[in-house]
């Protein structure tokens, strides 16, 4: 049977081991602008403002390709996709690293973003043609795993490179590398012989066939459930990212007057946190919480704290204090994560859930793009002061942050209240 070959094929071993090897950029790219923020500043002589858009380039071609992504694992495979999509990062490496102007950097961070866009969805699709259903869960969690070391790299590692290398040295560097993992993709892994029978497929109902896409999509879309998670996801992850990804560095060195190098070291502390909260936070709501959404409850109630504080109290902030929110603020969000996908698992109906993840999956993206355009905008009107932006700069822009997650709170009320009347 194809469920006892791929159970037992050493190869499934070597397709996750590249994939996640893959996936590791992924997060890498989403945060490294955060460590190399001053530098980008000097080098294009450029406003918070116009790096904000540059880096959330990132996202809006990651979120908008998705749709493309999906049709393309099921049609082409995934190791072709996620073997071509990895050149196209490469050029976006070589684009961001060799550019002249700021407009050319945002160039090569969009292909960047639409490359390293086309590997979630189709390693997924992969790891569920080679590995067992109860697998699934378990090899899912050490993809988002690999994805955090890779957030962990680019925080004091990719500073140090750029330190001694320069920073466009550096991305020459992880340009040659993903070349090489495109590469190892399209000539040493195989896309499952059985792809045409994904697994657990016989949970499916009969009238998933009969209905087109188009009228899925509508009954989604329809779906007042649906725009509350998706407003969900685009401003909590808006927020998350948005710090992780851009201003954390920067911010830590205004507020504790550290170089890039030991700011970036405390930036570290966001992933480490993101690996510790996600497992943490399933077992816990498993054991203690009775749903699903009262954990993300309290999470949400956790974040709206750790952004009172940094938003109202950052210029007092010293080193204890700021490495225990760095710790709270990746926890959060890895339990969030955690929490809200397997939230969406739970209350949608098996034959659109595929398709409904798929809606949502955008707006993660999404959140962060428009918000690091609109945090970048909030520094500039308060300008530079010795080349850094001063502690005021970051808490008016750390308010909007706090109006978010105060907003997901409140959304998130809603929707417990909408389950239990449906319960």
């Amino acid at each position: 049977m194809p469920s006892e070959h791929k159970s037992h094929d050493p190869r499934r071993w070597v397709v996750f081991g590249v994939m996640s090897a893959v996936y590791f950029f992924v997060y890498f790219h989403r945060v490294s602008t955060s460590v190399i923020a001053p530098d980008l500043l000097a080098a294009f002589q450029t406003r918070a403002t116009a790096l904000g858009f540059m880096s959330s380039m990132y996202f809006y071609l990651y979120a908008l390709e998705q749709p493309l992504v999906g049709h393309f694992s099921d049609t082409i495979g995934p190791r072709r996709v996620v073997g071509f999509w990895s050149l196209i990062a490469t050029l976006g490496c070589i684009i961001f690293a060799v550019a002249p102007t700021i407009g050319w950097a945002a160039v090569g961070r969009g292909l960047i973003g639409f490359g390293v866009g086309g590997v979630y969805v189709p390693a997924l699709k992969a790891f569920s043609q080679w590995f067992h259903e109860r697998e699934f869960a378990t090899m899912t969690g050490l993809l988002l795993s690999s994805g955090n070391l890779g957030a962990i790299v680019a925080t004091t590692p990719l500073a140090w490179m750029a330190k001694t290398w320069g920073w466009r040295s550096s991305f020459f560097l992880i340009g040659g590398i993903t070349l090489g993992l495109a590469f190892a993709t399209l000539l040493i892994l195989r896309d499952h012989e059985a792809a045409s029978e994904p697994m657990g497929k016989e949970g499916a109902s009969a009238n998933t066939h009969d209905m087109g896409p188009g009228s899925s999509s509508s009954k989604v879309l329809a779906s007042r459930r649906f725009w509350i998670l998706a407003a969900i996801f685009f401003s909590f992850f808006g927020v998350y990212f948005s710090f992780q990804g851009l201003w954390a560095t920067p911010f830590i060195m205004s507020i504790l007057k550290l170089d890039a190098l030991h700011a970036s070291g405390l930036n570290m502390l966001i992933p480490v946190g993101f690996i510790i909260g996600a497992p943490l936070s399933g077992w816990v709501s498993d054991r203690i919480f009775p749903t699903r959404v009262d954990m993300l409850l309290c999470l949400l109630v956790l974040a709206t704290g750790v952004w009172a504080i940094l938003s109202l109290a950052c210029p007092v902030l010293r080193t204890g204090g700021m490495i225990a929110l760095l710790l709270a603020i990746g926890g959060i969000a890895g339990g969030f994560a955690t929490n809200l996908w397997t939230l969406v698992r739970e209350i949608t109906p098996s034959p659109i859930l595929g398709l409904t993840s798929g809606l949502l999956n955008p707006f993660p993206l999404l959140g962060p793009a428009v918000l690091q355009i609109l945090t970048g905008a909030i520094l500039d009107r308060t300008g530079r002061i010795g080349g850094m932006y001063p502690p005021t700069a970051y808490r008016n822009a750390f308010l909007v942050c706090l109006l978010m997650i105060a907003g997901c709170l409140a959304l998130c009320v809603i929707l417990r209240k909408q389950l239990r009347m449906k319960d």
